[in-house]
C-alpha cells in the first residue's frame, strides 16, 4: 500500500483523480467535472496571484518604497503606482467605480506604447526580413559539411565586407548540393523560392483593389493552396501537442514514466483503478437520481 503520510504520494493520487474527473466530461457535463474544473481554475488563479505579488509587486514596489536601505530620487514617485493599484479596487464601489478607469487607462496606454515598437521589430520587421531570403547564403550554407564559400555582403555602418560561410549539409556532395538538403529539413535555394512564391501568392489572393483576371485567379488558387497547407500544418501541430499531453497523463496513471521505486511508493495503477471505479459509480448514482438531461422548459406565463 502507498504511504499516504507522504505529501508526494497524496499529490500523485489527487492528480490522477482530477484527471479522471475532467475526462468524465466525455460522458456528460456532471458535478465531478465541474469540481475538477473549479479546482483547476482556483489553483491557477491563486498561483498566479502569489507569483505576481512576490515576483513583481513586492520587490518592485513595496520593498523599494518602504523597506529600501538607501534613499533614491525615484523613491517618492513610487507612490504613484501604489495609488493607481489602490484605485483598481474602486471597481467594487458603485459610487466611485469610475475611479478604476484611471489605472486601466494608464495600463492600456503604456502597454500599447511599449508593445508597438516591440511588435513592430519582433514580428513585422522579422517577418519581412525572413520573407526575403538571401539565396547566395542559402546556397553556401547547404553545401557539403566543411566546404567554405566567400560571400561579399553589406553591413550597416561598415559597408561591403567579405564573410566566410561554411556548409552544413551532411547529405554529401550530391547533384542537388546547395539547392536542397535533407539533413537540414529541406533547406536550400528551392525552399527559398517556394517561400517567396507562396508568400507572394497569398498576398495577391487578398489584393482586392483590382479585378482578378485569369492570371490573378490562378495565382489566387496557389495562395489558397498555401494557406490550406499552413492551416493544416498548424492544426496537425496542435493535435499532436494535445495527444502528447494525453499520452503523458496516461503514462503517469499507468506508472510508465517513473522509476520502479517511485511506482512502488505511489502505486499509480491502484489510484487509477480506484478513481475510475469512483467516477463510474458516482455517474451511475447521479444519473439514477435524475442528474443530467435537458432542463425542463419554464412554465408558460
Amino acid at each position: 500500500m502507498p504511504d499516504f503520510g507522504s505529501m508526494d504520494v497524496l499529490g500523485a493520487w489527487i492528480s490522477i483523480f482530477l484527471t479522471l474527473f475532467i475526462l468524465s466530461f466525455l460522458y456528460e457535463d456532471n458535478p465531478i467535472y465541474k469540481l475538477g474544473e473549479h479546482i483547476f481554475l482556483g489553483v491557477s488563479i491563486g498561483y498566479a496571484v502569489v507569483e505576481v505579488y512576490f515576483g513583481v509587486f513586492k520587490p518592485n514596489l513595496l520593498d523599494k518604497l518602504f523597506f529600501a536601505d538607501e534613499w533614491t530620487y525615484e523613491r517618492p514617485f513610487l507612490i504613484v503606482p501604489l495609488i493607481l493599484t489602490a484605485l483598481l479596487f474602486m471597481k467594487y464601489s458603485k459610487k466611485h467605480g469610475w475611479l478604476a478607469r484611471l489605472p486601466i487607462a494608464f495600463v492600456v496606454a503604456a502597454y500599447a506604447g511599449v508593445k508597438l515598437t516591440g511588435e513592430l521589430r519582433a514580428h513585422l520587421m522579422t517577418s519581412v526580413q525572413q520573407s526575403m531570403p538571401d539565396f547566395r547564403r542559402l546556397w553556401a550554407e547547404n553545401l557539403e559539411v566543411g566546404k567554405e564559400t566567400t560571400l561579399r555582403v553589406y553591413e550597416f555602418g561598415t559597408g561591403w565586407v567579405d564573410t566566410t560561410v561554411v556548409g552544413t549539409c551532411e547529405d554529401g556532395a550530391t547533384w542537388y548540393g546547395g539547392l536542397w538538403c535533407w539533413t537540414n529539413d529541406g533547406a536550400g535555394v528551392i525552399s527559398g523560392v517556394v517561400l517567396v512564391v507562396g508568400l507572394t501568392a497569398c498576398l495577391l489572393h487578398f489584393y482586392f483593389s483590382a479585378p482578378h483576371n485569369r492570371v490573378m485567379t490562378n495565382v489566387s488558387r496557389v495562395g489558397i493552396l498555401v494557406l490550406m497547407l499552413s492551416f493544416g500544418a498548424s492544426f496537425g501541430y496542435t493535435v499532436m501537442g494535445r495527444i502528447s499531453l494525453a499520452i503523458g497523463r496516461a503514462q503517469e496513471m499507468l506508472g510508465l514514466d517513473k522509476s520502479a521505486e517511485l511506482v512502488a511508493a505511489r502505486n499509480p495503477q491502484m489510484a487509477t483503478v480506484v478513481a475510475f471505479v469512483f467516477v463510474v459509480g458516482f455517474l451511475a448514482v447521479w444519473k439514477a437520481r435524475g442528474g443530467g438531461g435537458d432542463p425542463e422548459p419554464p412554465p408558460p406565463e
